[in-house]
């Protein structure tokens, strides 16, 4: 399309951001401007390439996809199309989440293994927000110093409840320390460095297509 004299290119159906922490998952600051004891917290709206603003009032071209935590990280997505971003949160299309969460147990004495997390996950976790069930797909323990164990928990969710995955594995006595966000359906986090953006490939692209043709 035509702005004044400048003619903008299409924008993209989707585009992927790798979210650094710290930043908040909105367009535009808080009321109080994210502002409590310290600074103003950054944004997405102080991220977001020019070229998906308006250059007239500085509005956004596109908006983010649902939210992650400001203490998470990972693949959040910007959207130009209503509809079809509508469909990637609903609970009636299934789109798949897949978090990485580093997690912690409450007890030196205790172990984690995939053997008895995993019933735990699929039977359903109750938490303030009701009872969440997730898909676990392995268990890594890490290498750390000073004793304490850790272990990288991967699992998908396809619900987006706020702090659901925290809250789920919490409940089970195994605190998340770092929680990252890899996979939105098919789009994938992959290599995309930290604070980056990209473009959808081919195959995400027509995934996309194919889920806003859904009724």
């Amino acid at each position: 399309f035509v702005e004044g004299d400048i003619e903008i290119p299409p924008l993209p159906l989707l585009l992927c951001f790798h979210k650094p922490k710290h930043v908040l998952s909105v367009m535009k600051a808080p009321p109080c401007g994210g502002k409590k004891d310290g600074p103003p917290k950054k944004h997405l709206g102080k991220v977001l390439p020019s070229q998906y603003m308006k250059g007239n009032t500085g509005e956004a071209l596109l908006h983010p996809v649902g939210r992650l935590d400001y203490d998470s990280s990972g693949l959040i997505l910007f959207s130009s199309e209503g509809d079809l971003t509508q469909r990637l949160l609903h609970p009636r299309h299934n789109v798949e989440k897949e978090y990485v969460a580093t997690v912690r147990s409450l007890s030196s004495e205790t172990t984690l293994d995939e053997t008895s997390l995993r019933p735990l996950l699929e039977a359903g976790v109750e938490t303030a927000e009701g009872v969440h069930t997730a898909e676990l797909l392995e268990v890594v323990e890490l290498d750390v110093e000073e004793g304490e164990k850790l272990w990288n928990v991967r699992l998908v969710v396809s619900e987006g409840k706020h702090r659901m995955v925290r809250r789920m594995l919490a409940n089970l006595g195994y605190p998340v320390l770092e929680l990252k966000r890899e996979r939105y359906g098919m789009v994938l986090l992959d290599d995309l460095s930290v604070g980056e953006f990209r473009d959808l490939t081919e195959k995400e692209t027509d995934w996309a297509k194919t889920l806003l043709r859904q009724k």
